[in-house]
């Protein structure tokens, strides 16, 4: 079946909508490559220290994030892992390290 002029310019527009939203659900990830990598820092430590701290402190996180109000609401949405990140960040900043890539003002 031939399309009238009609259909097609029509069309025009849905496809360039569509076009365009997809373009901006992609633009996150296309610039997420190009963004600086957050990096956990501390002067004199192993790999094996970094990653045992690390594991403590997501195991803290976990543990007590259960008991954030506002995550415990949510169950296991969006708040409780953000939630279990501020928990986890304060936990690794308060064994000395800094994360780079990061405003200095923390």
């Amino acid at each position: 079946m031939i399309a009238s002029p009609d259909t097609a310019r029509m069309r025009r527009p849905r496809q360039t909508a569509a076009a365009l939203i997809g373009l901006a659900l992609l633009m996150p990830l296309i610039l997420g490559g190009c963004a600086r990598q957050r990096q956990w820092t501390r002067a004199g430590i192993t790999q094996a220290a970094f990653d045992q701290d690390a594991a403590r402190c997501r195991r803290e996180a976990a543990k007590a994030s259960h008991g954030d109000p506002f995550a415990a609401a949510a169950g296991q949405g969006l708040e409780r892992a953000v939630a279990e990140e501020r928990i986890f960040e304060q936990c690794m900043f308060a064994r000395g390290y800094r994360l780079e890539g990061e405003p200095a003002d923390r």
